[in-house]
Formats: structure tokens, C-alpha cells, sequence
């Protein structure tokens, strides 16, 4: 890493810079705050390791001006003795870490090695945010399963085909829909979404192909369908399996003859829209119990495009998250930026029932509750971190003991493996690890020599 060092005292510089040397860093060094300013004006920095309390500008103003001016470089303050207090608020206002007078070079270089890990995530994060791997009409993946997807909608896009998407509920059918009308020659028309299963029985067909005025009680003027509306462009219907067994043969006739009765007139009106459904249903197997036309089904599927759902193709899940946190983040004003190595660990591991509706949802609140420019496991839902995982049974040798003993020992079990998985995930850092669990570092410290648990 290119690490900066700010300290009034040469003595300091000296051995930091000795010390970060010989672990393979780029190290400058810089006598105070307006110094290492004027050395990041003249060079960036991938860490600064800055004195709390230096002449002149002192390493917490220093820290508000590196964050507001050089967001993607860390900063670690060394701290006095009694300046803990001070740390903790650094933290609070976007610090990497804080070291403590005297140094132990065992946790600066744990320190460096967790930096160089959140640095090399952001990186990665960068470049799935500059080449959003795999994206095609706002469609994001590069596995398998999503360049089959991209394939099939080049292909089947500059054609007149009526194309049936499938798919689990948030899987993107309408994104799918509109990536069809992109590729095709109407893509200068209008695309027109209904939802079938939004509007009550009685409705859907004057949604579908209009209605005169007096067809019906409220109907005071006429008002076209959405074949209508579509016309020259592209028609989707989402949820086409809902529709009921009269909408089903208007369709199928709108389909083949080319055009359609508005509700209380005979007079037929000609549409050219190009037509793709959507449904979550498994339409073959209510056709086979007489529940969807047959012959409407094979109109629809011409061509059938299915969506995987998001636990097939786990490896994209990254780059939606990050493309979801760029976004996010802009329209609620949040410093997010990245994810962490657990955060993508917890995100790829769960299995997405909403698919991704319920990934968008789940960044969005990460970026909200996010302390800093990093979306950590505590940030995401418990569903995801395993915190609600219902309770084991209880050992058979502590249901011997008396209550408060086999109390004290099951939380001590408790913390020994609580404190144990949170360390490992943030790679033996105690002051990570202090810092996501809400305690102050010296708490954790005091835990751990209890638990005798080493980092």
C-alpha cells in the first residue's frame, strides 16, 4: 500500500516508517496535518496513519478533510494514552481504526492486513461497477444461466415472436420484457405493461381492449385498452396465467385476427402490437386440468424465455448488490461504497426466495443502517446473518446443574462462540470486530482474556 505518515515526532516517523517498510509499503512521511495535506494534494494515499494530537492540525480535523476530500483513503490515528474516548468518536465520524501509544507491531501489522483486504474489496467493487460484468439492457450477470438469457433475447429481440417469460416472483420478467422491445424494431414505440392479476375479473377485459361509453355502469366515456395503446410497439402482460377463462379466448382472438372489440360495441378495431406474457404459473400444468386454454398457451409460446432464480446463479449476486448500493446510496445521501468480504459472504450464501426484489430491498436497508462507507454484516437483516436461528437443545450435562450455574456456563458457551465467528470474520482485527459489535475496544479486550480466546 502507499501509506502516508503524519506525527510531530521524528522518532515515530522513523520507526512507523522502518516498520511499514519492511512489511513491502510505499511509506512517505509528514511532520503534521497541513504537511500530509499537502503530500496527498501531491500524490494519493492508500492509508494515512496520522498522530491525534499534532500542532497546528490535529489528526481529528486532518480526518474530516482526508474524508471529504479523498473519500477512497483510510485513515488509522495513533492515539496517546487517555485519548481513548477521543478514538471512539473518530470511528464515528469515518476512521479505519486507532492505535495505541506505545505501538505493538503485531497489531499494525494485523492493522495493515485487514486495510489491505478492504482495499482490495473496494477495488473489486470499482471494477464490477465499471464493467457491471455481464450487463445487457439493464439485465446483470455473467454466469451461465444469464448470458443463455441475453442470448435468447438478441436472438428472439428483432423478431416479431410472441415470447413467453417464466420465472419465480422478482426474478426481473418485466426488465426481460423490456430488454425484448430494445433489441426490436419497435423499440421506437411505445411498450405498454399490465399486470392481469391487479385488476378484479370484471375489469380486465376493458383493460385489455377498451370499452364504449355506456358499456357499463361508470363507463361515461369511451377509453381504449392497452392493445391500443401499444399499437406499433410492444405489449406485456405480466401474470397472463390469472386471467380468467372469457379473457382467455378474447386474447387468443386479439392474438390471431390481429384486432379487438372494445367492451359494449361489435365493431372490431386493428392493433399491430408485438406480444410478450409473463407468468410465475406453470401454465402446461394448468392446461392439462383444463385451467389455461391450450391453444392460447401455444400462441404464447412461440418462444419461452425463463429467468433463473437468484440461488442458480449465485455468482452475479455481487455485482447486483454493488450496482444496487450505487444506486441506492445517491438517493439517500449515504457515504456506502462497498461491501464487506463478510457482508458478500452472508449475501451469496442465503438463497433469495424474493430473488432479486428482495436483494434490492435488503441493500437498501444495509445502506441506510451502514456506520461509514461500508455495508458490514450487522447492517443486513438477521434472516441473513443466521441471528435468529432458533435455539439448540439444551446439553443433557447442564440440565444437571443448578440453574445459575448451567446459566453461567451456557452463556459463556454463548460468548466463546459469538466473539470467536465474529473475529474470524473480520480476520483477527479486535478492533474491527469491536467496532461491529457496538463495544469499545478495551471491553472486547477484557472479554476475550476472560474467555481466553486469542485473536
Amino acid at each position: 500500500m502507499r501509506i502516508l505518515v503524519a506525527d510531530d515526532e521524528a522518532a515515530i516517523r522513523l520507526a512507523l516508517g522502518e516498520l511499514l517498510r519492511s512489511e513491502g509499503h510505499a511509506v512517505r512521511e509528514a511532520p503534521g496535518g497541513d504537511e500530509a495535506l499537502a503530500a496527498l494534494d501531491g500524490a494519493p494515499a492508500d492509508l494515512v496513519l496520522a498522530d491525534l494530537r499534532m500542532p497546528g492540525m490535529d489528526g481529528m480535523r486532518l480526518l474530516e478533510v482526508v474524508r471529504a476530500r479523498f473519500p477512497d483513503t483510510l485513515v488509522v490515528l495513533i492515539t496517546a494514552q487517555g485519548d481513548e474516548r477521543t478514538a471512539v468518536q473518530a470511528l464515528k465520524l469515518g476512521a479505519y481504526d486507532y492505535l495505541p501509544k506505545p505501538f505493538d507491531n503485531e497489531e499494525i501489522r494485523a492493522t495493515l492486513r485487514h486495510a489491505h483486504e478492504v482495499l482490495s474489496l473496494r477495488a473489486e467493487n470499482r471494477r464490477l461497477r465499471s464493467e457491471l460484468a455481464g450487463e445487457f439492457r439493464g439485465m446483470i450477470g455473467d454466469s451461465a444461466a444469464m448470458r443463455e438469457v441475453a442470448e435468447t433475447i438478441r436472438r428472439a429481440g428483432p423478431t416479431d415472436a410472441t415470447v413467453l417469460v417464466t420465472g419465480e416472483s422478482g426474478t426481473g420478467k418485466e426488465l426481460a420484457a423490456r430488454a425484448l422491445h430494445a433489441e426490436s424494431r419497435r423499440s421506437g414505440e411505445p411498450f405498454v405493461a399490465l399486470n392481469c392479476s391487479a385488476l378484479p375479473s370484471e375489469l380486465i377485459e376493458s383493460a385489455l381492449f377498451g370499452h364504449v361509453k355506456g358499456a357499463f355502469t361508470g363507463a361515461d366515456r369511451d377509453r381504449s385498452g392497452v392493445f391500443e395503446a401499444a399499437h406499433g410497439g410492444t405489449l406485456f402482460l405480466d401474470e397472463v396465467g390469472d386471467l380468467s377463462p372469457s379473457a382467455q379466448a378474447k386474447l387468443l382472438r386479439a392474438v390471431e385476427e390481429g384486432h379487438v372489440t372494445p367492451v359494449g360495441t361489435s365493431r372490431p378495431r386493428a392493433v399491430d402490437v408485438r406480444l410478450v406474457a409473463a407468468t410465475n404459473r406453470p401454465l402446461e400444468e394448468m392446461a392439462a386440468r383444463n385451467e389455461f386454454r391450450d391453444d392460447l398457451l401455444y400462441r404464447l409460446q412461440v418462444v419461452t424465455l425463463r429467468l433463473p432464480p437468484l440461488r442458480e446463479r449465485r455468482a452475479d449476486i455481487p455485482a447486483l448488490a454493488v450496482r444496487f448500493i450505487a444506486e441506492l446510496a445517491d438517493r439517500h445521501e449515504r457515504p456506502v461504497r462497498s461491501l464487506s468480504a463478510g457482508a458478500r459472504r452472508a449475501l451469496v450464501a442465503y438463497d433469495w426466495p424474493g430473488n432479486v426484489r428482495e436483494l434490492r430491498n435488503v441493500v437498501e436497508r444495509a445502506v441506510v443502517l451502514a456506520e461509514g462507507d461500508e455495508i458490514d454484516v450487522p447492517a443486513l437483516p438477521h434472516r441473513l446473518s443466521g441471528a435468529t436461528a432458533a435455539p439448540g437443545p439444551i446439553d443433557a450435562a447442564l440440565a444437571e446443574l443448578p440453574y445459575t450455574e448451567a446459566r453461567d456456563r451456557a452463556l459463556e458457551g454463548f460468548e466463546r462462540s459469538f466473539l470467536g465467528a465474529a473475529l474470524e470474520r473480520h480476520g483477527g482485527n479486535v478492533s474491527a470486530t469491536a467496532r461491529s459489535l457496538g463495544l469499545h475496544r478495551q471491553s472486547l479486550q477484557k472479554m476475550l482474556r476472560r474467555l481466553d480466546l486469542s485473536p
